[in-house]
Order: structure tokens, then sequence, then C-alpha cells
């Protein structure tokens, strides 16, 4: 009886701990943003013809191809506002507009919904439209403004890994709220 007791505490003991299913190490958390503490400036950039604010999380510079090429920078999320600014005369705005609003909706097969949030500040003579591109996208968010007679400000974020849209949806919607921010505060000099 001794011995049949022993091979069953054994035999129970490889049960318990020999059909243990394996377990893999849980992924890093998706990030929690807290935007309490961000606070905005704005960035005077040398012979830039724009003026704005921007998180104090993020960094500017200057695109050497183009002159009214710029880079907002997010490193902590591995992502970049990529900016650009277009003179335009008033008989070719509309065409010009078509053109950036194109550069959005080549994004439309891969998209299940664009979004479009407009702002109007009739005082600067300032139009802008935010789109949302909602699905696994390579810019979840995009933007034109225009003073309506020389210039369109157009920019798009992109993250510089490959991500799914539902890991970095903290994140854009943070950078949401700082493309406000620009928007609202986007000054010619």
């Amino acid at each position: 009886m001794k011995g049949a007791g022993l091979v069953a505490i054994i035999t129970l003991t490889f049960i318990m701990f020999g059909c243990r299913e394996k377990t893999a190490p849980k992924p890093i958390a998706y990030p929690y943003i807290d935007n309490s503490t961000t606070e905005y400036a704005a960035h005077d950039i040398e012979t830039y013809p724009l003026q704005f604010e921007i998180s104090n999380s993020a960094t500017i510079e200057r695109n050497g191809k183009n002159s009214g090429w710029l880079n907002i920078k997010y490193p902590q999320y591995n992502a970049t506002i990529y900016c650009s600014y277009i003179t335009t005369e008033s008989n070719n705005l509309q065409k010009d507009m078509d053109k950036s609003r194109e550069l959005v909706y080549i994004h439309s097969k891969h998209t299940s919904k664009i979004e479009s949030l407009c702002y109007n500040d009739t005082i600067k003579n300032l139009w802008a439209e935010l789109y949302i591109l909602n699905g696994n996208v390579a810019t979840p968010l995009q933007f034109i403004a225009t003073d309506n007679s020389s210039f369109i400000f157009r920019g798009s974020l992109y993250f510089n890994t490959q991500v799914s849209n539902d890991s970095v949806a903290p994140i854009v919607e943070y950078l949401k709220n700082d493309i406000f921010q620009i928007i609202e505060t986007l000054t010619p000099q």
C-alpha cells in the first residue's frame, strides 16, 4: 500500500505539473499618454513662412531637400508629421487643393473610413481640414490648411515602423490634438 501511495503521488505530481499549458510572456502594454503635462510653444523656424505652436514633446527639423518642407518629430512615439508649404496663386488654388486631397484619398483602398473635420478662422483668413483615416493605413492623420489665396500647408503623420491601428490609437488621438494646436496657431510670418 505504501508503494501504491507513492506511485499515486508521483503520478499526480506529473499530471499537475507536466500537463500545464505553456505560457508565453505577455506583450508590452499599449502606451498610456498623459497629456496633462503637455505644453505648447511657438517655434520660430528661421526663414520659414509660417509660425505655429507644437508640443514640448516634439522637435522640428528642416528637410534639406526643399525650403518648404519640415518634419515634426515625436521620438518617444517613433512618429513624424511630414509637412510641406506650397505657394500658390488664387487662380491655381483650387487645382492645388484638389492635388492635396488626392494625396489623402489615395489611401482610401486601405481604410475603412475617412473622417473630415473642418476649421475656419475668418479673422485670420485661415481654412483647414483634418482627415482621420481609420484602418491599417500608413498615414492615419493628414491635414490641409490654406489662407485661400497664397499658400497651402499640408501634413501627414507617419510612424517609423509598421504598426496596427489599434496599437497606436492612443498616440493617434494625442497627435490629433497636437495637429489641432498647429492649425489653430498657424500664422503667416
